[in-house]
């Protein structure tokens, strides 16, 4: 008589491997999603070298974010020569300068991230593999109606994506460490706002504590409605947000990320978009800062809000007549020394 497994112990066999499946499957999800968070940080980590490299070659100052038409920013146009229109482009603007048209190379270093682009010679960098490539192509057709912004002249070219890239990017810079908006006028917030007294507006040696002082995030999101998160559209700049209303905050979220790991502590912005299956990594995310350094720190650690000693405020704009604030975000407000 030949040997044989009976129904009942393969019927036990395939029940102890689904338990195992149900056990280990979780265990590899979290795995495959801790790895792409070490290739978020390694990209990350690189793109902040670039612009360290960058900022040593020019007087120890980052790239400014745009041209705001001060036809001064280093990347928009050959030098001695004006970019032409100075005012192009413009954050959420993704209208090319004329020159773009003539010479695609030149017109793709515009912004911040088309500046380091050179030195790290890869415009992937700043895109985590858990937020994917931005889907310009379904974008740009609405762009009006999405950003409030001008449709780019001749609409949608797959050619330009470099572009969009450069002026939208995926890792968001701190909009209070780098040079953006006009030099001249006085703001209403800190999100729009780099007139404040002590802004470095991008010189590094302005920065107080360089390893404290987040430069950049890794992932960001223009916005938290369908077509913004379906499309993986990037933020480019933010700011602070609002998890606590005892310190100076703009009244929106600060867009920080946390499109896949995390959450915001806003309530009016409790999105269930933002939550992530995965317990062991909510709230989590990347960032790099001022010294060159990336790491992933938790929302509660990033955006806290600490009191400023007795007789200490923050002029968090340009206007003196803005009542200074007694209390800050220790990794966001970079002129401050504590």
């Amino acid at each position: 008589m030949k040997k044989a497994f009976t129904l009942i112990e393969l019927l036990v066999v395939i029940a102890i491997i689904a338990i195992l499946a149900a056990i280990l499957f979780p265990v590899f999800a979290q795995a495959k999603e801790a790895a792409k968070k070490t290739h978020c940080v390694s990209n990350t980590k690189q793109t902040a070298l670039a612009a360290m490299i960058y900022a040593g070659d020019y007087d120890d100052t980052l790239p400014a974010h745009d041209n705001n038409g001060s036809c001064l920013y280093l990347g928009a146009a050959p030098p001695g020569t004006a970019a032409n229109p100075c005012n192009w482009p413009d954050w959420g603007d993704l209208r090319p300068p004329n020159n773009l048209q003539a010479n695609y190379d030149q017109g793709a270093s515009v912004m911040y991230w088309g500046a380091i682009e050179p030195y790290h010679k890869n415009g992937q960098l700043s895109t985590c593999p858990s937020m994917g490539e931005t889907q310009w192509g379904s974008l740009v057709p609405i762009w009006p109606s999405l950003t409030g912004n001008a449709i780019p002249i001749g609409g949608y070219q797959r050619a330009l994506h470099r572009y969009y890239n450069n002026t939208l990017d995926q890792m968001a810079l701190n909009m209070l460490v780098v040079n953006y908006g006009p030099v001249s006028g006085v703001g209403s917030g800190i999100n729009h706002n780099n007139t404040r007294p002590g802004a470095p507006r991008g010189k590094l040696g302005s920065v107080a504590k360089p390893a404290d002082i987040i430069l950049g995030v890794a992932e960001s999101i223009w916005d938290w409605n369908g077509a913004a998160m379906s499309g993986r559209l990037g933020n480019g700049l933010v700011w602070p947000s609002y998890p606590n209303t005892a310190c100076v905050n703009w009244w929106q979220d600060g867009w920080s990320l946390y499109l896949h790991n995390g959450k915001t502590g806003a309530a009016n912005y409790a999105d269930p978009n933002r939550l992530t299956n995965n317990p062991n990594l909510q709230g989590f995310a990347v960032f790099t800062f001022v010294d060159g350094h990336t790491k992933t720190m938790k929302y509660t650690q990033s955006e806290r809000c600490v009191p400023l000693p007795t007789g200490v405020t923050w002029q968090y704009t340009g206007n003196p007549a803005t009542p200074g604030a007694t209390t800050y975000y220790p990794h966001w407000v970079p002129e401050i020394d504590l």
